[in-house]
């Protein structure tokens, strides 16, 4: 039976289950406080309508700049907007890389007189 050498990794490696694992206990720290809950309630009740123009009524309150977890932008006012759960999934997927996955690295030009970018695959 063929055996597979082990894997050695540099120091502060984390597998994709780790990095999931902190950015979910980050998630629970900051949005399971009182705090929050009262600001996303005030928020909703002065902003019942999804700011992205869809004209329905919004259920989500999101963070224009993403506030990985600086509790300044967390509870700034003017940092948030109030969305439809469909309208905050597309701008999350779209904005973010898609619920937490890490971006996908740019590709470069291949000469510096290139006026196009090469695409995402």
């Amino acid at each position: 039976m063929a055996t597979r050498s082990p894997l050695h990794h540099g120091p502060g490696y984390q597998s994709e289950a780790d990095r999931r694992r902190a950015y979910d206990r980050a998630k629970v720290r900051h949005y399971n406080k009182r705090r929050w809950f009262h600001l996303r309630a005030a928020y909703l009740a002065t902003h019942p309508i999804c700011e992205c123009g869809c004209g329905h009524v919004a259920t989500v309150v999101d963070h224009r700049t993403p506030h990985n977890g600086d509790d300044a932008l967390l509870y700034a006012w003017d940092n948030l907007q109030a969305m439809t759960k469909a309208c905050h999934d597309r701008k999350t997927a779209t904005h973010d890389h898609g619920f937490g996955n890490n971006p996908m690295p740019q590709r470069k030009a291949r000469a510096e007189g290139d006026a196009h970018v090469l695409p995402k695959r």
